[in-house]
């Protein structure tokens, strides 16, 4: 049985499906033979028109009760769009005559296991095996591949393996098979049947844009980017190996070579937004912020509502010192995405950048609403309280960060702090313990930030005591 629907039709079919059409139309009858029923449903399928190919076969079972064939088709469209029970039922009708049809116990093993009842599906599938003498390796791969839509891998693994053993040239079963092993987290498998595709077509550019995937999985990357060139010299337009091939370049702060590859990208399409984008990132890293500037703009220009493109360049306007452009960007990001928390939080830094605080404590108030796991969101809506002398407040924020982010040593290390400016040496001893407790070394960086805790005895003789244990440790 084939995988995808027939999508060829003899010269008849189009005069056949017109007087379907028109019988259905005026309510009629009119007589059409098993296999014209068969090829009027083929088209309505080819259409992505199932409910008209159920109606088809419907009204051929009304004239031809008995056939197994239109029996089968129904329950194929049925198990296909998700409902395998009534898929079985339509199974179970043929059973008792169709106990050798291969295609039959196919269907049902497909229609078992999207149901879950994975032994019956077995031995389903071990039934159309035994029934199969010729192509025995493509039904094997049929079995394989509804393992593999339900996504039982490791099934679909030892199908697929079966199928090679028999046929080691089916390049669709050493495909899956690389896939197979890629989703089971297992890239050096997947790399090895990748090669063994190549090795059998090697100018199967979208196979080498696979292995290159495969080897940056494993940090190979330098042969991720050789697999990306190979792929790009067989079909010289493959925009998604020159993106995986730059994308690495930027991972290895190798920002030029990355540039120079979203310049190869925009000189075969000159409206990439996302070329763009990431251009201008890589400007950005290499603190070039004009020429990241006229990256966004190009972007801004192909997309007017990109916010990406319109807080790259509040950003880039912000790493140069100026904020009162920056702000300006950044409201323009947040308004076209008012629910990404970065954007309400680099408008809660440059408010308070600009002494605009309570603007500030607003934009913060949203961030940590929107990902109350940020730490370091909470943190800044802290610091910029606590730099107002607003002490009491700032406990409250880290209180409210304490309930997402316990195990931040940073969290617990600014709230003993603040409490110990707030005058409650208790909570301020316990939690600055347990910052010592969870990263004893940061306790050097908060030092250096405040002076009080090298003047304060008793955290003084916690650092000395979480020093022996740590030197025990």
């Amino acid at each position: 049985m084939n995988n995808e629907f027939d999508s060829s039709f003899d010269d008849n079919i189009f005069e056949s499906v017109s007087r379907f059409e028109d019988m259905v139309n005026r309510n009629g009858t009119c007589y059409f033979d098993v296999h014209e029923y068969e090829n009027i449903a083929n088209y309505y399928i080819d259409q992505h028109n199932f409910q008209n190919a159920i109606k088809a076969i419907e009204k051929g079972l009304r004239q031809h009760p008995q056939s197994s064939s239109l029996k089968l088709r129904m329950a194929e469209i049925f198990i296909r769009n998700g409902k395998p029970s009534k898929g079985l039922y339509y199974i179970r009708e043929v059973e008792p005559v169709e106990n050798s049809n291969n295609e039959l116990y196919l269907l049902k093993g497909e229609a078992l296991n999207i149901l879950g009842r994975k032994e019956e599906a077995h031995n389903a599938f071990d039934k159309a095996i035994s029934l199969t003498s010729d192509g025995k390796d493509e039904i094997i791969f049929s079995i394989a591949c509804s393992y593999l839509n339900t996504r039982h891998y490791k099934l679909a693994i030892k199908y697929l393996w079966l199928a090679h053993e028999i046929n080691p040239r089916n390049l669709m079963v050493i495909h899956e098979l690389a896939l197979a092993y890629e989703k089971t987290d297992i890239p050096d498998k997947s790399i090895e049947y990748y090669q063994k595709y190549l090795e059998i077509d090697p100018y199967a550019e979208h196979v080498w844009l696979s292995l290159g995937m495969a080897y940056a999985m494993t940090e190979q990357y330098e042969k991720a980017i050789e697999a990306y060139d190979y792929a790009v010299a067989i079909y010289p337009d493959y925009i998604s190996a020159y993106f995986s091939k730059a994308n690495i370049f930027a991972g290895l702060e190798r920002y030029e070579e990355a540039i120079e590859v979203y310049d190869q990208i925009l000189d075969l399409e000159p409206d990439n937004l996302q070329a763009y984008l990431y251009t201008g990132e890589c400007y950005e890293k290499l603190e070039q912020f004009r020429s990241a500037i006229q990256c966004y703009r190009k972007a801004i220009r192909l997309d007017h509502h990109c916010s990406d493109a319109w807080y790259g360049m509040g950003m880039a306007y912000y790493n140069m010192g100026e904020n009162t452009i920056s702000l300006g960007f950044l409201k323009k990001a947040n308004e076209t995405d008012p629910e990404n928390p970065d954007y309400w939080f680099m408008l809660g830094e440059v408010y308070q950048k600009l002494g605009r605080f309570e603007n500030s404590a607003e934009s913060y108030s949203h961030a940590v609403e929107l990902d109350p796991n940020d730490y370091l969101a909470w943190l800044s809506y802290a610091e910029m309280l606590f730099a107002e002398n607003r002490v009491p407040e700032a406990i409250i924020i880290l209180n409210k960060a304490f309930e997402y982010n316990k195990e931040i040593a940073t969290l617990n290390y600014y709230l003993g702090i603040y409490y110990l400016y707030d005058g409650q040496p208790k909570p301020a001893h316990l939690y600055f313990e347990r910052g010592l407790l969870l990263n004893y070394d940061e306790h050097r960086e908060i030092a250096d930030t405040f002076p009080i805790v090298s003047t304060n005895k008793d955290l003084v003789q916690l650092i000395k005591k979480y020093k022996k244990l740590s030197q025990q440790g």
